[in-house]
């Protein structure tokens, strides 16, 4: 206390002065605060906030030091009764000044929702929010902010008249960075936390920190899919395999299949050659027709090895094949068409035939 004293000590206190205070008492009604002088100032709640709505003992603790504006230099009961709200008015201006030259990033409270935006207590004043200017995207519902901190930027400044300030530009400059880092340390092999963001017919996108990677189609899953949203929705959290950083054009490329099992390693517990299974055409080539026997494994079948012409083979056709050789390293399986009715293709159990894709992504996950 008499460090605080001696360094500021009022020996005469004017009334229009700003001095230091230092809380000693806080109550509903106000503070009252040591200035150094032979009576202690009183703060009423008024003087304290613009927001008629805060709550003193929430805001103001004991030792808490404030600027003070002094009203008068002894009330009725004797004490000097001041003002915070005065005192940051006078003080603000060449901090307000000095932070709309520099950009700076200023915080405050919002106290008021009028037209075509908010009003907060920053530094003192009040200071408009455009609802254009709160968010990176669009802001439905204004009265979600009242009694929210935000976080500005002073974008127009005229002294004693008007203050136009936007958290938008502050969001868009820590996005913009936190991209940079994460470019800059990311690098293949990666695997990263994301959420959903943007489902495509090429794919999906993936806020991972700051900043949107894409997941292919091809790299959704082991096996050929149609539709992106089969797999993921907006909102879903997933672990994603980084494939490649473009740092230069700002792209990262995500992998989703890259974190499950690849359906080949357990080709060669699974299949043997001669085994007769049911399989389903993905591809028609002038050389054969590729067929899939699970999610992700598919083999060709020569047109030397087909039972008609080619033209004759369509699409999602089912064709019952037999297994003529596997190579697990190069993942390729020769198969031969079989002219056989259904219920005589011996049936061989496949957990991934009868599970969603969607379901072994999100158990893995």
């Amino acid at each position: 206390m008499s460090d605080f004293l001696e360094d500021y000590s009022f020996k005469i206190v004017r009334t229009g002065d700003i001095v230091k205070g230092k809380v000693i008492r806080v109550s509903d009604e106000g503070v009252i605060a040591n200035i150094g002088y032979k009576s202690d100032a009183f703060v009423p709640k008024n003087e304290l906030s613009l927001n008629p709505n805060f709550d003193v003992k929430k805001v103001f603790n004991i030792d808490d030091e404030l600027d003070l504006y002094i009203i008068n230099v002894e009330n009725e009961e004797g004490n000097v009764l001041a003002s915070k709200v005065m005192a940051d008015q006078q003080l603000s201006k060449e901090k307000l000044q000095k932070a709309y030259e520099n950009s700076d990033i200023l915080e405050g409270e919002v106290i008021e929702v009028v037209k075509g935006g908010v009003i907060a207590y920053i530094l003192g004043v009040k200071v408009f929010i455009p609802a254009s200017q709160l968010e990176l995207h669009y802001v439905d519902n204004l009265d979600e902010y009242l009694g929210k901190t935000v976080r500005i930027k002073i974008i127009e400044y005229i002294p004693n008249k008007k203050i136009i300030a936007s958290q938008k530009e502050v969001l868009k400059s820590e996005k913009e960075e936190a991209k940079k880092r994460l470019l800059s340390t990311l690098k293949e092999g990666d695997i990263v936390e994301g959420v959903v963001k943007n489902v495509v017919n090429y794919g999906t996108f993936v806020d991972i920190g700051g900043f949107e990677g894409l997941i292919p189609l091809r790299e959704m899953a082991w096996g050929k899919i149609k539709d992106p949203n089969e797999i993921l929705k907006v909102g879903d959290k997933v672990s994603t395999y980084v494939l490649g950083v473009d740092e230069k054009n700002e792209k990262v490329t995500l992998s989703l299949r890259k974190v499950m099992p690849d359906p080949w390693e357990e080709v060669e517990q699974k299949y043997n050659v001669g085994d007769v299974l049911k399989g389903t055409i993905t591809n028609i080539t002038h050389f054969g027709v590729f067929v899939q026997i699970e999610p992700g494994v598919e083999g060709l079948v020569h047109k030397n090895n087909l039972e008609n012409s080619i033209k004759k083979y369509a699409i999602n056709d089912i064709m019952n094949v037999e297994i003529l050789s596997i190579n697990p390293k190069e993942k390729k399986i020769s198969f031969r068409e079989v002219p056989l009715e259904e219920e005589d293709i011996p049936e061989i159990e496949h957990q991934e035939l009868t599970i969603r894709l969607g379901e072994i992504i999100n158990k893995n996950i």
